[in-house]
């Protein structure tokens, strides 16, 4: 019996000096917290990017429904709208524990009791994995975001000064190549309502104040798109603002098929100050000509605008180009290239006020226009083509114009463009505000 119990004695002696199971069971309980850490770092990152998703949701939305209000929609529809907008994010309201709160006035922040203002909560409940061994409760994320109603600087309402009107589920802006849009001063609204609205490819860029796109935009190469308020996607479309001018009435021809070639130089004026001459089918220039134009409204009816050449338009004061035609066929277009010169200026007043280029309505989509003049080209007021594209390069010589408006079907940006905003007593409508006579439009302030 003694003899047993001191080899017992000595088995325990053993067992417990035995260090071999212990570093399997130390090994055991580091990798769980190590995978444990992994594992909440994943979830960390997951949660982060849903942040950002339900931030730039909640932006949208906000400035949705202060777009809707200033319009003069009740507080049920903009409400309604800002919830929409949230769930083109994947955020609906009542699902998945989702809630979208849309508050006016807003009830915290710097604008808490503000009527004028909107804010908009987005919230979540994030399904845990492994934080569950680390938090003893779940994780709610949320995105605040504040839109309120202010004045702009310019011609009245709005400070846009790109504007593409076509609303289907199409491409309206394409920036490409080395094309550099710099619109630092002013806003650039897209109706379209595709994903891919906007595009950027290549190492083209875009620098605005605000972009206001209905659908989204996309992005590849080196591109860079840039604001300095904000890029506001998913909201609503605007309408044209000049809807209502209207082509003005003539008859007749004054030049009919005019073609200036070597060094040669047209002065034109219409019979009164300020009326109206007509070009019948086209007008072309090439071989370094010159044509001055006086203050005047000047119809192409049929037939294009055409620049080749080294050639020279003067127009710096009081001019509309309006393409037309009179047949309902054949409608008018431009095409200005580069090592062209242009330099017009829009009426300030009359019926064509703030319009240095106007496209009539009824021509087809069909065709394509072209103001690529580059740093020659110097446009002050607004190149209206409301139903057909313009590829457009202009305005970024040293002295750009001071008020430049590019409002077209769609549009795509070739290369280097400057568009100013200081509208003031130009006579150019406002892009982006309220049609009411305060000038207001919707902002993010929080």
């Amino acid at each position: 019996m003694q003899r047993w119990t001191s080899l017992s004695r000595l088995r325990c002696a053993q067992l417990i000096s035995d260090r071999d199971g212990g570093v399997a069971v130390l090994t055991a309980m580091s990798l769980t917290t190590l995978l444990g850490f992994a594992g909440l770092g994943t979830e960390a990152t997951l949660w982060y990017v849903a942040k950002r998703n339900m931030q730039g949701a909640s932006d949208a939305a906000a400035f949705t429904a202060e777009t809707a209000e200033i319009a003069g929609q009740s507080a049920a529809n903009f409400t309604v709208a800002a919830k929409a907008v949230a769930a083109r994010y994947g955020y609906v309201d009542g699902v998945n524990g989702v809630t979208v709160a849309v508050n006016n006035p807003p009830l915290h922040g710097a604008y808490t009791g503000s009527a004028s203002a909107i804010e908009v909560v987005i919230t979540q409940p994030q399904q845990m994995l492994f934080s569950r061994l680390f938090l003893s409760s779940g994780v709610n994320i949320s995105a605040r975001a504040v839109a309120n109603t202010s004045g702009s600087s310019g011609g009245g309402g709005g400070n846009g000064c790109v504007l593409t009107l076509d609303r289907g589920d199409v491409t309206d802006v394409i920036d490409v190549g080395t094309a550099a849009l710099n619109i630092s001063t002013c806003d650039l609204y897209v109706n379209s309502s595709s994903a891919s609205a906007l595009t950027l490819s290549g190492t083209a860029s875009i620098n605005a104040r605000n972009a206001f796109i209905t659908g989204n935009y996309v992005q590849s190469g080196s591109s860079q798109f840039t604001t300095s308020q904000g890029i506001h996607t998913g909201v609503n479309p605007i309408d044209d603002p000049y809807a209502n001018v209207q082509i003005p009435s003539y008859s007749g021809c004054d030049r009919t098929n005019t073609s200036l070639v070597s060094r040669a130089t047209l002065n034109v004026a219409p019979s009164s100050p300020g009326g109206v001459y007509v070009f019948c089918n086209g007008l072309s220039m090439s071989g370094q000509s010159t044509l001055n134009l006086s203050p005047g409204i000047y119809i192409i009816d049929r037939g294009s605008l055409t620049l080749a050449g080294g050639s020279v338009i003067n127009a710096p004061s009081g001019v509309t180009i309006v393409l037309t035609s009179s047949t309902g066929s054949g409608y008018g277009t431009v095409s200005i290239a580069g090592g062209n010169t242009i330099n017009i200026a829009a009426p300030t007043t009359g019926p064509t006020a703030g319009l240095a280029f106007f496209q009539d309505r009824h021509a087809p989509s069909s065709q394509s226009n072209s103001l690529s003049g580059g740093s020659t080209q110097t446009i002050q007021g607004a190149a209206y083509f409301p139903n057909e594209p313009v590829t457009f390069s202009g305005g970024s010589g040293n002295t750009p114009a001071t008020c430049t408006q590019l409002v077209a079907y769609r549009a795509t940006f070739v290369g280097n463009s400057t568009l100013n905003s200081n509208c003031s007593g130009t006579g150019v409508a406002s892009i982006g505000g309220s049609s009411g006579t305060s000038g207001s439009q919707a902002q993010l302030v929080e």
